[in-house]
């Protein structure tokens, strides 16, 4: 079974769809994917609701008026309770509470709580997973966290493309290329640990504003008309530096430094380049020209070092 949990809105521990699917009864805060209304063998109005998490996706079934009651919305957080039951000869899971949890700013407190029905490639979205558990400061999980689970920000950093007409210009081509240069930042032998967690974060990060210019549909959003996506990203971690600040005050003013010299036309304050932005100046050249595919690290094992032939 696996043993990845996350937490829900009431901070009780809820388990990921994969192994859900095994328990007569269970509860969570899980995103909801797609909504179908179908009658069942009765003749009764039902609701069968996809949800998913980065395990996978699980049907499950509501009556129409919960739904009504609660303005349920696709791409949105259910906080659900779910039981095996018997209608007719086939045996469904039904919920048995069903509470719309859109009201929270994020979608969970680990990366377990992102959609991976959102993905266009689950195996890229499997490689988000692995880079994250190689990342050993807690800190500096938790910041990653902060970030992508932000519910305006998840689902975009999972299925927009990282261009429209350039490099990665496909369906979770934005995945793709952010772990392409955290993938290379792993090479750099001259970090120390905590560096070396500054820059891999700094890395899946560091085009986290395309999530608010770029569509699906590989369309610009309004404001993708407008704003330079680079100038998007202090704003979309502006919550979560502000929690660094207190915790790792260095570390905040690393990534910021970091990002703010990746902008067009924008440099550091500094005399001496760091470190930090040479290689993530470095990676993300590389990742724009190369485009290596990541799949590859969507079969590795979580907390046990990956090699590569050209690594």
């Amino acid at each position: 079974m696996n043993t990845m949990t996350n937490i829900t809105v009431n901070d009780t521990i809820q388990p990921l769809l994969i192994d859900a699917q095994e328990y007569m009864r269970f509860s969570g805060r899980y995103y909801l994917c797609d909504v179908e209304y179908v009658q069942t063998s009765q003749a009764e109005e039902k609701c069968k609701l996809t949800l998913s998490d980065s395990s996978g996706t699980l049907e499950v079934y509501a009556r129409y008026e919960q739904l009504k009651n609660e303005a349920t919305l696709v791409d949105t957080m259910l906080h659900v309770d779910v039981a095996k039951s018997i209608i007719g000869e086939q045996s469904i899971r039904v919920c048995k509470l069903l509470v719309c949890a859109d009201d929270c700013e994020t979608i969970g407190t680990s990366l377990a709580a992102l959609p991976i029905a959102k993905c266009p490639r689950p195996d890229i979205f499997k490689a988000l997973l692995v880079m994250e558990s190689r990342i050993e400061s807690d800190v500096m999980k938790e910041f990653l966290c902060d970030v992508l689970l932000q519910k305006h920000v998840a689902a975009a950093y999972l299925e927009c493309p990282a261009s429209l007409n350039g490099h990665h210009s496909c369906g979770a081509g934005l995945l793709e290329h952010s772990i392409n240069v955290a993938w290379n930042i792993l090479g750099v032998q001259a970090f120390k640990p905590i560096e070396r967690d500054t820059a891999i974060v700094a890395a899946l990060l560091h085009d986290i504003g395309k999530t608010q210019t770029l569509t699906n549909q590989q369309r610009p959003t309004r404001l993708g008309c407008r704003v330079d996506p680079h100038h998007l990203t202090l704003e979309l971690c502006a919550k979560a530096l502000r929690k660094l600040d207190a915790k790792a005050p260095l570390l905040a003013e690393r990534l910021r430094e970091a990002w703010i010299a990746l902008i067009p036309e924008g440099s550091s304050t500094r005399g001496d380049k760091l470190l930090l932005i040479d290689a993530l100046e470095r990676s993300k050249h590389f990742s724009i020209e190369g485009e290596q595919s990541m799949a590859f690290l969507a079969d590795a094992e979580m907390g046990v070092p990956v090699t590569s032939a050209n690594h």
